[in-house]
């Protein structure tokens, strides 16, 4: 009799225990299925173009008629015979050494400067923040009329034309100035981003942690934020440069508009060199995309790595 109620009992615990685990399997099930139509818009949207591209980095085509495998050869054409193409990887890695500290920095000050309270600061905060609402094609255009330097000068190199002075042919022969002037636009129009962003890390600091800084000996500006407010603003720090540097390398508007990718490719960046080609060599352009890619997706795991490692060393 005693084992027969022992039997049942182990019967009662194993029918539970797969009560349980199928309980579990349907609600894993049920909460996986609100995933799946973001899933099937990323698959769409993001996956399947990206395997479409890499795909046709293997094929000769140009938009006509049927895709023919060729396999490497438009990787060892961007690599090996055109020399274009390693000119606007040199290009991009310029523009981006001068445009991500430019607005990771003048952001930051901007931040300290606007974070106390003083009159008008409301209204400096819109002045800041609005050229990011400005679209890049009319940032451009507006910059390209006040700085040029053709038959119709514009306002700056007018006013030093008048002091007998004169400002550098950047639209058809200084590639560096070029070059400095499409930084100095990007870094105008994209700075409101990186101030906000520090803006809200610096008004998210305790102030208890500034006055038990006080106590220890931290007196000056400098040392609370050397000491208190930097080690805080890492991780803002790291999301700027990530999506600064990524922001950057995708960069297309403001050459496009500004220099067209002159002079003499001076501003022909990986993005502007894909969209001169895609419709003539577009297995080329492919080939370029995906390194192109790659090359990101590498440059943001270094950063990654580097940026944990540093928080580290601070915490």
């Amino acid at each position: 009799m005693q084992e027969v109620q022992v039997q049942e009992q182990v019967k009662v615990k194993s029918v539970s225990r797969t009560q349980r685990s199928v309980r579990a399997i349907r609600q894993q099930l049920q909460a996986f299925s609100f995933t799946v139509p973001a899933l099937v818009l990323l698959a769409i949207f993001l996956l399947y173009p990206i395997g479409y591209v890499i795909y046709l980095s293997f094929q000769r085509w140009n938009l006509l008629g049927t895709p023919q495998f060729i396999g490497l050869q438009n990787y060892a054409t961007i690599f090996f015979r055109d020399s274009a193409f390693l000119q606007s990887v040199g290009v991009t890695i310029f523009f981006v050494i001068l445009a991500v500290p430019a607005q990771v920095a003048l952001g930051l000050l901007l931040a300290i400067l606007i974070e106390n309270e003083f009159r008008g600061r409301t209204f400096f905060r819109t002045v800041f923040f609005i050229p990011l609402v400005v679209s890049f094609v009319a940032a451009g255009i507006t910059f390209q009329w006040m700085f040029s330097t053709t038959a119709n000068p514009g306002i700056f190199p007018a006013i030093l034309t008048s002091l007998g002075l004169k400002f550098p042919d950047w639209q058809t022969s200084n590639g560096i100035m070029a070059m400095v002037m499409v930084v100095i636009m990007n870094t105008w129009k994209a700075t409101g981003f990186s101030m906000i962003l520090y803006l809200a890390g610096l008004q998210s600091i305790s102030p208890e942690l500034y006055e038990a800084a006080s106590i220890d000996g931290v007196g000056n500006a400098w040392q609370r934020f050397r000491y208190v407010s930097w080690p805080l603003l890492i991780p803002t720090t790291t999301l700027l440069i990530i999506t600064n540097t990524i922001g950057s390398f995708q960069a297309f508007e403001p050459f496009y508009v500004m220099t067209n990718g002159g002079p003499a490719g001076a501003t022909t960046t990986i993005v502007f060199y894909i969209y001169n080609n895609f419709a003539t060599r577009t297995g080329v352009a492919s080939a370029a995309a995906t390194i192109f890619l790659i090359f990101v997706l590498a440059i943001t795991v270094v950063q990654l790595v580097v940026s944990q490692r540093t928080q580290r060393g601070y915490y």
